[in-house]
């Protein structure tokens, strides 16, 4: 099931989707209009029908049909163009974001539409028996009716592009796919949440399982293989998550007894990239990049680091009342399956140390991380992961000691680590 739905999506995701389903119905149209014509006349109420003859609908439909693809193309070669220059400090993501984008998709499928529908409309202009013309009146109107609508969405495109290829924008929308990667990857937190226990013998000279493929991880049926080891009544462990790179013939877990390597094959997506959707770090590491791309030398961006660091830490607050997977799943009590999965730790460490290591000195970025670890431990409750914040906080304070030279910078910096000192005081962490 899980490999339809996911054949599916990707369809729907394809750039050309929704272009190609309007050109469809544009074409569609086109001849049921023909037909309507052809069939039943144009009625004399009708007056808003196009009333001209044959060369003006042909000279008409003609302009349309050139216009429509003419002004789709240039417009969209200059897009890529424009960018092309900002993706050097935004990073890849913006154009997978402009490929994936919907409002750009239908823009583009109106200008298709009215291609093809000019297209369709336009053969059907030729003489009929005893000599006669015909003339798609009603084709001829509404061809019109999509060149009004070419130009709306042309002011919309120009309108969206301007603010797609903005910074900010940018990482709001990032921090948005990476909030919906957390939503899904976790759970409502229970009062009472009593974790399963393993047997640490259940392993031990356990069948080996490999997959003959190399690349992502991209998801796994975590559900299906519970069920199949359920039902031949096995218990399977793996070593792999979302996001992990493995190689042909790679050894990704154990098994108590034999299994249909079909089943790995058909459960275990693997393909050439990560997929953002079902890898949470993956989706953090995008978010990471466009502030290690702020802070390298040659863009000198600090502020939109500073604007990543405070969307993670919304990210982070709002997991207060999640809970991660614990890596264990049951059937009727039993353990069926056991697997990776990704910690609280390693969320944060991916966040915040790699924009800590690229600051390089940074006062603001600094001041900004230990900030926002002040306000964190506000909201975070569990002394475990107060306690990670706290030495993610002490490593910022560290280095900047060791690369800010600056006197002046050095108090400003010192004064946001005595608040974030106390902070940890106050929630009973070692100082």
């Amino acid at each position: 099931m899980l490999k339809a739905i996911r054949r599916v999506d990707s369809i729907v995701d394809q750039f050309w989707f929704i272009p190609a389903v309007m050109s469809i119905i544009a074409a569609l149209l086109a001849y049921l209009l023909i037909w309507l014509e052809q069939s039943f006349g144009v009625p004399s109420w009708l007056s808003f029908i196009y009333q001209g003859g044959e060369s003006g609908a042909r000279s008409l439909l003609s302009s349309m049909t050139s216009m429509s693809i003419g002004v789709a193309g240039t417009t969209f070669s200059i897009t890529i163009a424009a960018l092309s220059s900002v993706i050097s400090s935004m990073g890849p993501r913006l154009l997978h974001s402009f490929v994936r984008d919907r409002g750009i998709q239908t823009t583009l499928g109106v200008f298709v539409a009215t291609f093809v529908f000019s297209l369709s409309s336009l053969r059907a202009i030729s003489a009929g028996e005893n000599g006669a013309v015909f003339v798609p009146h009603y084709n001829v109107t509404v061809s019109m009716g999509f060149a009004a609508l070419c130009v709306g969405f042309l002011v919309y495109y120009i309108a969206h592009m301007a603010m797609s290829i903005s910074m900010s924008r940018n990482v709001y929308l990032l921090t948005a796919d990476t909030k919906q990667a957390f939503d899904k990857a976790t759970e409502e937190a229970a009062d009472e949440h009593t974790m399963p226990t393993v047997d640490k013998t259940l392993f031990s000279g356990a069948e080996a399982l490999t997959l003959d493929q190399s690349g992502y991880v991209q998801a796994i049926d975590y559900a299906g293989l519970a069920e199949y080891a359920a039902k031949h009544d096995l218990v399977i462990k793996l070593d792999i998550k979302p996001g992990d790179f493995i190689v042909r013939g790679q050894r990704i877990g154990k098994t108590t007894a034999l299994i249909d390597p079909d089943v790995l094959h058909n459960m275990v997506f693997v393909g050439d990239t990560a997929d953002p959707e079902h890898d949470v770090t993956y989706a953090v590491r995008q978010t990471v990049e466009v502030a290690v791309r702020a802070l390298s030398p040659g863009t000198n961006d600090p502020y939109t680091a500073t604007d990543v660091i405070r969307r993670l830490s919304q990210i982070l607050a709002e997991l207060k009342d999640r809970q991660l997977p614990s890596g264990i799943v049951t059937i009727d009590g039993e353990v069926r399956l056991v697997h990776d999965v990704v910690t609280f730790d390693e969320l944060v460490d991916t966040m915040f140390s790699d924009i800590r290591r690229h600051a390089a000195g940074t006062v603001v970025v600094y001041t900004t991380l230990l900030e926002q670890f002040v306000a964190l431990q506000h909201v975070i409750t569990d002394p475990l992961r107060v306690g990670l914040l706290h030495a993610h906080g002490e490593a910022v304070y560290a280095d900047a000691k060791r690369l800010v030279d600056n006197d002046k910078d050095m108090q400003v910096i010192e004064s946001a680590y005595r608040k974030f000192k106390t902070v940890n005081a106050v929630t009973g962490q070692a100082v």
